[in-house]
């Protein structure tokens, strides 16, 4: 699955995710900065012929830091590492694109947390 690719990925990149990194939901008592995410969209391009076997997912990344200031660095992290992924192979993936929909902020005052939200799209065939 490409999101386990994606994970493997970010832990390599971004050091301070590794074994940070959550589906959906994170544990409560989470305290380091960590990044949960969730797809969004899935599509499958298809032609006349069938499918092509090239996909393109939406996901939501939310990066998770008690500090604003860890937050911010991290959020520009990902985006660092997502814009440089198209023309790459992650796993069994071919990545030929990324789009960066939306990078948004807020507080979460229940977790009194910093969460930096960023929406993307990528482009990939298995290889």
């Amino acid at each position: 699955m490409i999101e386990a690719a994606l994970r493997e990925a970010l832990e390599n990149t971004i050091p301070e995710f590794a074994g940070e990194i959550y589906p959906t939901n994170a544990p409560e008592n989470a305290t380091k900065p960590y990044l949960v995410y969730m797809r969004i969209t899935t599509n499958k391009i298809k032609t006349l012929e069938g499918l092509t076997g090239k996909e393109y997912l939406s996901f939501m990344f939310n990066v998770m830091a008690p500090k604003y200031s860890d937050m911010k660095s991290l959020v520009e992290k990902v985006e660092d590492f997502l814009i440089s992924l198209p023309g790459t192979q992650i796993g069994s993936y071919y990545v030929e694109d990324i789009d960066i929909n939306n990078i948004s902020e807020q507080y979460e005052f229940e977790l009194k947390v910093n969460r930096g939200i960023i929406d993307f799209t990528i482009y990939f065939e298995e290889v």
